[in-house]
């Protein structure tokens, strides 16, 4: 076998591309025409930043996610660029077996003990009360007139959907926004050692109460996926650790993507007039429009995965044992696999995007977060003739989550 390895001055350009992405104002507004530079100067390659793998191609990234010779290990953060030592020791000191840190036969396991919860018949059940839900939320949207979608609409609807599926009481439901906002920080590569211990003692205040309510369910059940999961526990199917990772994860991932979607997609919508006037005129073109949002502002703009079995991938030899992370985001807007991939076209056919990534590790509620926005997007066009942007919203500075920290709108009722 004969491979080619990137020369030392495409490597340098490559991480002077990186660096840009990661640590800059410019690569945190917008860091798309910089995957883009990255994905032409070396769409695979190892960075001398910090020894890991960048691939930024579609066909790449999908290779790397469904290959079964790639897979993941115990460690939730690893080092990367932009990454401190501190945070990955507090997320080593957390560290729980986890579908999401695990390979088969455990990762099967954790993964079948909530997959039932996430098929399809259990989703379309759903939607009643998700349409309930996103009903009430647009009622107070057009009462207000002005109003933050974030606070009235994206972040309200998922929690309360993934708040009653799990068990996580209504009056407790508010107090994670401010708490994952926090945790969320530690993705922020200037932040201070102030934020650091508030990162800290917001992990500790998230732990202490998964695990109190944990100790809830044991004494009294109920009909939610925890009472299943502590049930699970007491046949000897799961572990206390595995269940209070498995509850967390839900939870904090059924509202993440959802309200990143919302926020997200409304914002292209904002600056692609064009599309959201398409949109408004056509009802059938929800479901792709969404669709459009997740691959054209990915939510999770990158994943990790460690290499199990030595591999060649697009020309490059991974050694067992080397980090790799799959840029979504720049594989979403790969030409190699989408037409004219800087337009926002709610139309777009044949959209098979990686957001949600893929192989085992295809993100579980990905049928909830697409019922959610469908939802949502088809409310606000039935309810509101025009939808203004009141003043440019703010972006949380990390790298790893594409997230608004807040998105002002002004409603005009039809």
């Amino acid at each position: 076998m004969t491979l080619t390895a990137p020369t030392r001055e495409t490597v340098a350009e490559a991480d002077g591309i990186l660096h840009r992405v990661v640590a800059t104002p410019e690569g945190h507004r917008d860091p798309y025409p910089l995957y883009r530079a990255l994905r032409e100067v070396a769409p695979v390659y190892r960075s001398d930043l910090d020894g890991n793998w960048y691939v930024s191609s579609f066909d790449a990234c999908r290779h790397v996610l469904g290959d079964a010779r790639i897979g993941k290990n115990d460690q939730f953060v690893v080092p990367r660029h932009g990454v401190d030592a501190e945070r990955v020791r507090l997320a080593r000191r957390r560290s729980r077996p986890s579908m999401i840190t695990s390979n088969p036969p455990e990762h099967t396991r954790l993964r079948g003990s909530a997959k039932g919860a996430f098929i399809p018949p259990r989703i379309e059940e759903l939607r009643f009360r998700v349409s309930a839900i996103v009903d009430e939320r647009v009622d107070r949207l057009a009462e207000l007139g002005e109003a933050d979608i974030l606070d009235e609409l994206a972040y309200p609807l998922p929690v309360t959907v993934i708040g009653e599926l799990i068990g996580v009481p209504e009056e407790d439901r508010d107090w994670f926004r401010p708490l994952m906002n926090k945790l969320i920080s530690s993705d922020n590569p200037t932040r201070s050692p102030e934020l650091v211990k508030e990162v800290e003692q917001a992990g500790d205040e998230l732990e202490a109460y998964f695990l109190d309510l944990i100790a809830q369910r044991r004494r009294q059940p109920a009909g939610d996926l925890l009472s299943g999961f502590v049930a699970q526990q007491e046949q000897g199917l799961m572990v206390e650790e595995e269940v209070f990772a498995t509850v967390s994860l839900l939870f904090i991932a059924g509202f993440l993507t959802t309200t990143n979607l919302v926020g997200n997609g409304m914002l292209a919508l904002l600056r692609n007039r064009d599309q959201m006037e398409r949109l408004w005129g056509a009802p059938e073109l929800v479901a792709p429009a969404v669709e459009e949002m997740l691959r054209y502002d990915t939510p999770v703009q990158m994943v990790h995965r460690n290499v199990l079995e030595g591999l060649e991938v697009d020309g490059q030899w991974l050694q067992a044992g080397d980090v790799v992370f799959t840029l979504l985001a720049a594989a979403n807007r790969d030409p190699a696999r989408f037409a004219d991939p800087d337009r926002f076209d709610v139309g777009r056919p044949d959209n098979l995007h990686l957001t949600f990534a893929w192989g085992l590790h295809f993100c579980l509620g990905a049928r909830l977060a697409r019922l959610e926005g469908q939802l949502v997007f088809a409310a606000l066009r039935e309810r509101f003739s025009s939808i203004d942007l009141v003043e440019e919203p703010p972006r949380h500075p990390g790298l790893a989550f594409r997230i608004l920290e807040e998105l002002k709108l002004r409603f005009t009722p039809r």
